[in-house]
């Protein structure tokens, strides 16, 4: 979608500006993360895709995670990315969502979560707010396999119902590597958008700070609104530093 020059140079100066907080956040946490309980990763993707829709429209995206988790099971975070949504009535280009939750441990071989997400949308354009909260529960079997399911009455801030699982499944095969695939549906139907299926598939390798990540992805193209955002047959690949 062309832009005139100034929407260009506001979209350019956001995206400056949410990468610099990123860096400084960085900065900040790595300092402390390694006498406390906080956690983080920062990447770089050549795509940003989620939940089978690209939602930075094909241009590569900054991201930044910071997570602290309590002994107890408590857990806290907050992920932020670089993004390109636009419609006839709005620009969306950053993302950055905050959540808590509680992890469930036990001897057993299966381990649940609970997480309560808030997906926010920092200098997004419009007469309206497209930020909305999710309900996310999670289970994890042998460490090897894991399904969620998540649910908002509030999908992109219209006070419509949104529904999401995905089963994932990952193996290490080797010291470094890791293959893992996922399976996936999204509900949009109170929107008029058909449901449609999402997978992945791809391999991940460790080299001392550096994580490198390339996937593969396809869906179900859906003859509706998420046609235009489909993230159908293709391969991003990803560089990230966790500390």
């Amino acid at each position: 979608m062309s832009k005139g020059s100034n929407d260009g140079q506001t979209v350019s100066r956001r995206k400056v500006y949410l990468i610099a907080v990123i860096a400084v956040a960085c900065q900040t946490y790595a300092e402390v993360s390694a006498a406390s309980e906080f956690a983080g990763i920062a990447t770089l993707t050549s795509q940003y895709i989620y939940r089978g829709q690209a939602i930075s429209s094909g241009d590569p995206a900054v991201q930044l995670g910071l997570d602290y988790e309590h002994e107890s099971g408590l857990f806290a975070g907050l992920w932020g990315s670089t993004i390109d949504l636009q419609t006839r009535f709005s620009e969306r280009d950053a993302e950055m969502d905050y959540y808590v939750g509680y992890h469930f441990a036990s001897q057993a071989p299966v381990s649940f979560s609970a997480t309560l997400l808030r997906y926010t949308f920092p200098g997004q354009t419009g007469a309206r707010s497209y930020d909305y909260n999710e309900a996310l529960v999670a289970a994890t079997l042998y460490e090897h396999y894991s399904v969620e399911i998540a649910y908002t009455n509030d999908l992109n801030g219209l006070g419509r119902v949104g529904r999401h699982w995905e089963l994932r499944t990952e193996w290490p095969v080797a010291s470094a590597w890791v293959i893992s695939a996922g399976l996936g549906q999204a509900d949009r139907t109170s929107l008029g958008v058909e449901r449609y299926l999402h997978w992945d598939a791809g391999a991940s390798a460790r080299f001392s700070w550096l994580i490198v990540d390339l996937r593969y992805y396809e869906n179900e193209r859906p003859d509706t609104l998420a046609a235009d955002m489909s993230a159908d047959s293709q391969f991003v690949i990803s560089l990230s530093v966790a500390f």
